[in-house]
């Protein structure tokens, strides 16, 4: 078996597939100093990471803030025009991991308006009034580093 792992350094090509990605993995300090992962739905804006908990949520309340946390998302598709192989590749997928401190977003207006980008993301249908008791809390991952590959293997 043989695989190729190339960089992804385009922003544009990153910036793509976490705008349309539903889902990712948040790796965070909690409590007594251990990493929680959870899966989640989340919003990319200006190179941050945000995602919303409800409200008595038990893995927000035990989040450890200031922080180093990474937010991962793997996807599949051919982003970077691949060299010709010298193997026939059987899977390929994208890999995205932001690293950053964990912060909670408590200013109003700046809820607002991630609560209203978050649902034009996950749901078209719903009108412009917030109401929804599961935005009640954000955190952002301010990022300090993005790294991308794909991979081809096969």
């Amino acid at each position: 078996m043989q695989k190729i792992v190339n960089q992804i350094k385009e922003l544009e090509i990153i910036e793509e597939e976490l705008n349309s990605n539903p889902v990712g993995i948040l790796a965070a300090l909690v409590e007594g100093d251990q990493v929680n992962q959870i899966s989640t739905t989340f919003l990319y804006i200006d190179k941050n990471v945000y995602i919303f908990f409800n409200e008595g949520n038990e893995v927000y309340e035990k989040l450890q803030f200031d922080n180093l946390s990474t937010f991962t998302v793997i996807g599949d598709g051919e982003k970077i025009k691949a060299k010709k192989f010298n193997f026939k590749p059987t899977y390929n997928f994208v890999s995205i991991s932001i690293t950053g401190m964990l912060k909670k977003i408590e200013e109003i207006k700046t809820l607002k308006e991630l609560k209203s980008n978050y649902i034009k993301k996950y749901n078209k249908e719903l009108s412009n009034e917030i109401t929804s008791s599961s935005l009640i809390n954000v955190i952002m991952i301010d990022s300090e580093e993005i790294q991308a590959f794909e991979e081809y293997g096969g």
